[in-house]
């Protein structure tokens, strides 16, 4: 004759399967940056800002520009103007290096320059570590607070594949 677990053990059971699966799903949407980014390289973007995305997991900003994504040291042939899409760190560590939301809102609709590591695959995003806004002022938004000017260390940053 076979027991059977009482429905309460077994609701209880499937309960704790389901929330341990929901909570394993953040872990994999996160993405690398060795995947996405090219962080040996850094471009300059300067455009108009468009849009400012003060959220986590990441600070996210659009501009638009007339520089190529498939070569971002020259503008675009066309003269095409191209949404580019920039991630910044946690807005935890962004607010951290001092920088505030207001210091982007307030540049919507005027020139910024970006400066950044390029997505891999000519793709028109970056993963932006400064931004010099309309006054002159530049902001930090990613990780040169943690590597300081230049290149990030090779070792840290690079992707060993590519």
């Amino acid at each position: 004759m076979r027991r059977r677990l009482p429905v309460a053990i077994l609701a209880n059971l499937s309960l704790l399967a389901v929330s341990s699966l929901s909570l394993a799903i953040p872990v994999f949407a996160h993405h690398g940056f060795q995947f996405e980014f090219d962080g040996s390289k850094y471009i300059y973007i300067t455009g108009t800002l468009t849009k400012v995305e003060w959220e986590n997991p990441h600070l996210y900003f659009n501009v638009e520009s007339k520089m190529s994504p498939q070569d971002p040291t020259v503008p675009d042939p066309s003269c095409k103007v191209t949404n580019w899409r920039f991630e910044g760190s946690s807005v935890s560590l962004v607010q951290r290096t001092g920088t505030r939301r207001a210091e982007l809102v307030e540049s919507i609709g005027k020139t910024v320059t970006v400066r950044a590591c390029p997505g891999k695959g000519g793709l028109a995003k970056g993963a932006a570590e400064t931004v010099k806004v309309a006054d002159d002022r530049e902001v930090v938004v990613g990780r040169k607070r943690y590597y300081g000017e230049g290149p990030a260390p090779a070792d840290i940053d690079k992707d060993p594949v590519n």
